[in-house]
């Protein structure tokens, strides 16, 4: 980070930059507004990245933010570069990407209302460490939020052996690429040896191999890259969850909570051993940490504030009027009767489930995924679910009879939310997505320039998708200047005449110019469709 050798390692292999939803002001201004503060408008704030790469997680924020302001810090030219040219050729005004070190960072870049630095914290020498907490408390604005990421003991331990087994293997070689490869051919050769059935060890040797190989999924992105720029990092230096906070608190931060809400509150573990838990700990970051112990948790992406700034952990259900919800959890059966009083469950995208007998919340989570990706407000949600099972208007719709609704579906919807950000999302400010496709729709600019490049672009949403073939060449055209017509003939004209798009029926090519138009027709319109629902087209 301080040297020429970092220096160049970053510009000679550039850190992915990618976007991060939980470090959206959004998420960061929700979790705050939760545990009772008073955040700034996220619609006008000023944000500040540590470490921003090529800008892959501050410019969607700035593309999708108009009339907030976004500064970007990072020591690799290269990367800073490539940030300023995608800005240029997005024409954005409102973000400034700087090439500078993180210790050379003055009052005069002002108060920002957002700090977040993500995967720099741990693998930045002591020095920086202190200076980036430094900087988190005297650049955050009084009612600012601070996200900051890094890794953990105890989970941390066990990873540290492979890590120091993959330094010792590839000691002897400078060369990036052939680092990784070497690291790769000894993590193989390890996990082979040892079966994973026959130990602890084995079993977590043979879950990373998989996950380096991206057949399982994991708390970060997987490749080359991040496995030389973390794994194979000269510095990477977890700490335990205390400690940090303990070097927050010495700066004047204070813990906040985490960006998954989720992992702030035991629904995972037994009821009877949580409460002890809870007995047993001085302080709510005791409780953290002893949670940490039995999770062996290895990452965290923890939010900071002032001292002094009052918070409540205790959660009621009336708080959900200050916020939108969005939800695309499905039921588990077609055959939902959602007037009855019987059990139906929902689940997320990650498997966490709602079971709920409630009338009102089966109808409210059944509103949600309807209008998915856009999000309602709690009050338009009681009101559409209470419509739709035919109470609005009738003698059940009294004021005492709409209050008692209001009680449980809050209660019922926090409830979901402590169990998975899948089940129900909570927004304080809400992108401007389509939920039809217009006559001439328009995709963010922002995908469409990724999507020339890459087979994953960042939604409106602030979150990464992956695109296939089709839609790569569809989404340059779907511009607000095309309508359906229109589209056909370019993907015709361009790049199926030119065969680098194949059109294919039943694992033959198609060669006919009728079926050609139709089969065209028929994935434009489904593939349209499919980009409203990943929070790709602007509303």
């Amino acid at each position: 980070m301080t040297d020429s050798a970092s220096q160049n390692i970053y510009d000679r292999v550039p850190y992915p930059s990618l976007s991060y939803s939980q470090s959206h002001p959004d998420r960061l201004a929700a979790v705050a507004t939760l545990l009772g503060m008073v955040p700034p408008s996220v619609e006008r704030c000023r944000v500040l990245e540590l470490g921003c790469a090529s800008g892959g997680n501050l410019l969607p924020m700035a593309y999708g933010l108009p009339e907030s302001e976004f500064v970007g810090i990072d020591y690799s030219a290269r990367q800073i570069a490539e940030g300023q040219e995608t800005a240029a050729t997005l024409g954005l005004q409102n973000i400034a990407l700087k090439h500078m070190d993180i210790l050379d960072v003055k009052a005069d870049l002002g108060q920002f209302d957002y700090i977040v630095a993500h995967g720099v914290f741990s693998w930045v020498p002591r020095p920086v460490q202190d200076k980036l907490l430094e900087v988190c408390k005297e650049a955050l604005a009084p009612d600012g939020v601070a996200y900051i990421s890094y890794n953990t003991y105890p989970g941390w331990h066990m990873m540290g052996i492979i890590r120091e087994m993959m330094l010792f293997h590839t000691r002897d070689l400078s060369d990036p690429q052939e680092r990784v490869t070497q690291a790769r051919a000894l993590l193989d050769v390890l996990s082979e040896a040892i079966p994973s059935d026959t130990s602890a060890y084995g079993n977590f040797l043979g879950t990373y191999a998989q996950f380096l190989q991206g057949e399982l999924k994991g708390p970060r992105p997987t490749g080359d890259a991040f496995l030389l720029h973390d794994e194979l990092e000269e510095i990477n230096d977890p700490t335990y969850f205390y400690q940090f906070v303990q070097r927050a608190e010495r700066c004047g931060l204070q813990y906040l909570g985490e960006a998954e809400f989720r992992t702030m509150v035991g629904s995972n573990f037994d009821p009877q051993a949580f409460r002890k838990l809870g007995e047993m700990s001085r302080s709510v970051i005791d409780l953290e940490q002893y949670m940490d112990f039995l999770r062996n948790r290895m990452f965290r992406q923890t939010l900071l504030c002032h001292q002094g700034i009052e918070t409540s952990r205790t959660l009621k259900p009336e708080q959900l009027q200050s916020f939108y919800l969005a939800s695309y959890a499905q039921p588990d059966t077609v055959e939902l009767d959602i007037h009855s009083s019987a059990i139906v469950k929902f689940s997320g995208s990650d498997g966490a489930t709602l079971s709920t007998d409630h009338p009102v919340t089966k109808a409210a989570m059944l509103c949600l995924a309807m209008v998915w990706p856009q999000a309602l407000t709690f009050e338009t949600l009681l009101s559409q679910a209470r419509a739709r099972l035919g109470l609005e208007g009738t003698a059940a719709g009294g004021a005492a009879d709409v209050a008692r609704d209001a009680q449980v579906l809050g209660t019922n919807l926090l409830k979901a939310y402590s169990y998975s950000g899948s089940l129900l999302e909570l927004h304080v400010h809400v992108p401007h997505v389509a939920l039809d496709v217009s006559e001439r729709p328009i995709a963010s600019a922002l995908a469409r320039l990724q999507a020339k490049s890459s087979n994953r672009v960042t939604n409106l949403r602030h979150e990464r998708v992956r695109v296939d073939e089709f839609d790569r060449y569809l989404l340059p055209y779907v511009d607000g200047s095309h309508d359906r017509a229109m589209l056909v003939d370019e993907l015709r004209t361009g790049p199926v005449a030119q065969g680098d798009l194949k059109l294919e029926r039943e694992g033959e090519p198609i060669t006919d110019a009728e079926q050609v138009l139709d089969v065209l027709a028929q994935g434009i319109e489904k593939r349209l469709q499919w980009l409203a629902r990943a929070a790709l087209l602007e509303g």
